[in-house]
């Protein structure tokens, strides 16, 4: 249901991120009788370009109030639109409603996106997409690998790579939880999540103290980490304090959250810093754990 919601802002945002070159290009011409063709049937991934060979100004203007109309175009002037989804569009001249026409569009193109793995990752790492296009053998296509991430209104494209017998693959390195899709020839696949958990460490301090640190592409600071220890003959964390964030370094790349706890322990004893999912978001993914050590 998402996917079909975002069909009229993907008619416009696939060329304000990155333009892709449609398969074909189809014209239609405005004249004072009308639209020339009238009904006009489209693979999709196409464009269509309406032309006004009249003397006055007409608009366009789609009946699903959803996607945007174009401008008033003036003689000699000329509006185009991608149509990367199939379905069939109807619309109107703005001036004169009688004038009518339609694009029916056939799903003819498809590429899917997938991330070789799970689906997480942690902060600083990178994970691998891959995908295929629906067209049999080929190679050399081009295929753009879109990026949102959270808090972000667009997609950007992030990397660009080839076929080879109808697959694609790429790297790419989310640095918070982002929202990926393909697109190849004007279409795109469907939005794939990536989630990516803060980079959380522990290390031993003189004095029976344990240094915490969570790395993140967002401040942290103020979110809580608690400390755990491993019950050996239950295979079960326990938790043995709740410790606050209280220092932030920011660089131009991450923000470093830190604190130092003093804990006495027992010898040997096993321990981890870990991160709730609460703690971790809303742009960052949890829950989140450093590598146990024994103190």
């Amino acid at each position: 249901m998402r996917r079909l919601l975002l069909l009229p802002l993907l008619v416009l945002a696939l060329g304000a991120a990155s333009p892709v070159t449609a398969a074909s290009t189809h014209a239609v011409s405005i004249t004072k009788a009308g639209f020339v063709p009238a009904t006009l049937t489209i693979p999709n991934g196409d464009s269509l370009t309406w032309k006004n060979n009249d003397s006055a100004n007409h608009q366009i203007v789609f009946d699903n109030s959803s996607i945007a109309s174009t401008r008033v175009l003036t003689p000699g002037q000329s509006a185009t639109r991608i149509f990367p989804e199939a379905g069939t569009f109807t619309y109107h001249d703005a001036s004169n409603t009688a004038l009518k026409g339609t694009v029916n569009v056939q799903e003819v193109r498809t590429v899917s996106l997938q991330p070789v793995g799970a689906q997480e990752v942690k902060f600083t790492h990178s994970l691998t997409l891959k995908g295929q296009v629906s067209k049999r053998n080929s190679n050399g296509e081009q295929v753009l690998v879109q990026a949102r991430p959270y808090g972000e209104n667009d997609f950007q494209t992030v990397a660009r790579t080839t076929t080879s017998s109808s697959a694609w693959q790429v790297l790419v390195k989310p640095r918070r939880n982002t929202e990926y899709r393909a697109v190849w020839q004007n279409v795109p696949s469907d939005v794939t999540n990536v989630f990516v958990t803060p980079l959380v460490t522990l290390r031993l301090a003189p004095g029976h103290r344990f240094l915490v640190r969570v790395v993140a592409d967002v401040s942290l600071g103020r979110h809580s980490v608690l400390i755990q220890r491993l019950n050996r003959r239950r295979h079960l964390w326990r938790t043995v304090r709740a410790v606050r964030l209280t220092r932030v370094h920011a660089t131009s790349t991450s923000y470093t959250a830190s604190t130092r706890v003093r804990l006495r322990v027992r010898r040997g004893t096993i321990v981890r810093a870990f991160m709730t999912r609460h703690q971790a978001g809303p742009a960052m993914f949890g829950p989140a754990w450093s590598r146990a050590l024994r103190a």
